[in-house]
């Protein structure tokens, strides 16, 4: 969940460095850290926080250095500190490192090299790596690359420094996305393809590579290899195009991105009997596509968070389709989920916004939505997209008509920006807030609920509006806002049975809804245009996002980079 950025070249390295960190901040921004190969050794320079207080740093430095690594940090072993923050320097300093990923057998790795009379210094997996590379360095450092990355259980991607090449990068992944950027006179290796410049190559799982200014060469097994070419990568614009925030301009790229995803995935389809995996927003994706589902499949649907998936009996995937579904392509727990399945035999089917990441390449299928760079950690476009492709596959008869025009719909949907920034007034840090809703509606709810979280730190609860009563309802005191999602007809007068309720106990009901009774009984309506329920989530989640973002914008708290978030989840 770290960032990862190296150049070699002709290029100012701190300038290119700073830049390339600040475009994979959105990954992990609790610390930062560059080391630089400058003629007498390595160099190394780190702060606590984000990339700015490292730039400040940078300023004014003087250096030979025309190669680099750099690393933006999501905490995992170890707080974030300058002790933990990377590059990590080898026992020698003859090595630098910054890794991404989750190294599973540190505590051995440690012991072995506290055996060796090694002393790390940090609470970090991370650092073994850099005393592995020095203690199997015999003076051949792609030897060393090779052992060392037979001795790493877990995931990881690494880009390190050798301190007699100063000008050449040294790069190794399991697991985990690392990309080679080539250009005239200039290569460089990052986590992310928004960071890679140039012609842009894959590192393969298990593969190793040496970088240099003349261009990349790659092993596997030890063996030289070609590296795979990335097709279709969207770079994109970085900008937040006029936008206070690149949520914002997120939310409002919603009816573009679904236009585009529909219309990709226009002749797909998908049917059988079909599980869908996910994490997060990508999880209430899939119970936002249940019913419609269980409604155009016709043989049974069930929705697992991945995590879960890996600790259910070996359900046998005989006839049976596994729907993976992650915006990266790279959410640890799917892509092992996948796995998984595989080895129980299902088939299997990606969702993803990412070519040629982790799970696309798990999966034999893959149905790529088209949202585009996301970089708000809290996803907007990205859950819109996933249901909208899903729904594109899913849909039959006259429904697919009707999915055609849910960029329309969404569009229209963005008219309800001033009523949620009117509805943001009834939430408070120290207050619960509820999002229910039933069948279709219930994976809108559970995704407002979880924007709001994310962004306000405000205890936001997500449930089934029938689940309210058992319990839940103990919460509701004075004041409480209910975010009441309610897109089908034939469940009207539950649906205002609830209201009453709530408002009975002095709960605030604020109705996402294009019902008009429904929308007279609530204290607040935020309305949608009217669309076919088994399709409604990528519609009505449109006002929850922005009760979210202007919930998040009164207290003043950073939408982008909320705290101890990171954008793509790469560990379990």
């Amino acid at each position: 969940m770290c960032g990862i950025v190296g150049y070699t070249g002709e290029d100012d390295i701190t300038t290119a460095l700073g830049r390339g960190l600040e475009k994979l901040e959105y990954r992990g921004y609790d610390s930062a850290g560059v080391a630089l190969a400058e003629s007498g050794g390595l160099r190394v320079i780190r702060s606590v926080g984000r990339v700015a207080k490292l730039e400040e740093k940078l300023r004014g430095v003087v250096t030979d250095a025309r190669c680099g690594i750099g690393h933006t940090r999501w905490a995992t072993h170890g707080s974030p500190t300058e002790i933990n923050c990377h590059p990590h320097l080898s026992f020698g300093r003859r090595f630098a490192v910054v890794h991404n990923g989750v190294i599973e057998n540190c505590r051995k790795l440690r012991e072995l090299c506290e055996d060796r009379g090694i002393s790390p210094v940090s609470d970090t997996d991370s650092e073994l790596i850099a005393h592995l590379l020095e203690l199997f360095f015999d003076g051949d450092v792609i030897s060393a690359v090779r052992r060392t990355a037979e001795m790493l259980e877990g995931s990881f991607a690494v880009a390190a420094l050798h301190a007699g090449e100063p000008d050449v990068i040294y790069a190794f992944r399991r697991s985990s996305p690392l990309i080679i950027g080539v250009s005239p006179g200039r290569c460089g290796v990052a986590s992310d393809g928004c960071a890679a410049e140039g012609d842009t190559l894959l590192l393969g799982d298990g593969q190793y590579a040496r970088i240099s200014p003349a261009g990349a060469r790659v092993w596997e097994n030890g063996k030289r290899v070609s590296p795979g070419r990335i097709s279709g990568f969207a770079v994109g614009s970085h900008g937040t195009a006029g936008y206070a925030h690149y949520m914002m301009k997120e939310i409002a790229e919603q009816p573009g991105a679904a236009a585009r995803t529909i219309e990709s995935l226009s002749r797909r389809r998908l049917s059988g009997s079909l599980a869908f995996i996910g994490c997060g927003s990508s999880y209430n994706a899939a119970l936002s596509v249940l019913p419609l589902a269980e409604h155009s499949a016709r043989r049974g649907a069930s929705a697992f968070t991945a995590g879960e998936f890996l600790l259910t009996e070996k359900l046998s995937g005989r006839g049976r389709t596994a729907v993976a579904i992650s915006q990266s392509g790279e959410t640890a727990d799917t892509v092992a989920a996948a796995r998984e399945a595989a080895a129980r035999g299902w088939s299997l089917l990606a969702v993803a916004n990412v070519p040629r990441s982790s799970l696309t390449r798990v999966c034999r299928r893959c149905a790529l939505t088209q949202a585009g760079p996301e970089i708000s950690v809290a996803t907007t476009k990205g859950f819109t997209s996933q249901v909208a492709a899903l729904a594109a596959m899913l849909a039959r008869g006259a429904l697919r008509d009707e999915v055609r025009r849910l960029p329309a719909a969404i569009e229209k949907a963005l008219a309800a920006e001033a009523d949620a920034e009117t509805a943001a007034e009834l939430f408070a840090p120290d207050k619960a807030a509820f999002f229910i809703g039933r069948r279709a509606d219930v994976g809108a709810a559970l995704e407002g609920a979880l924007k709001l979280r994310e962004i306000t730190y405000i205890p936001a609860i997500g449930l089934a509006a029938g689940e309210l009563k058992h319990g839940s309802i103990a919460l509701i005191e004075e004041g409480t806002p209910v975010v009441l999602v309610h897109t089908d007809p034939a469940l009207k007068d539950k649906t205002l049975l609830t209201a009453a309720t709530v408002k009975a106990r002095g709960g605030r009901v604020i109705a996402v809804t294009h019902d008009d009774e429904v929308a007279a009984a609530a204290d607040l309506a935020l309305r949608i245009p009217d669309v076919p329920h088994l399709i409604s989530p990528a519609v009505s989640v449109v006002p929850m996002q922005l009760l979210a973002y202007h919930a998040a914008l009164r207290l003043a708290r950073d939408i982008d980079k909320p705290r101890n978030l990171a954008k793509s989840v790469t560990v379990e």
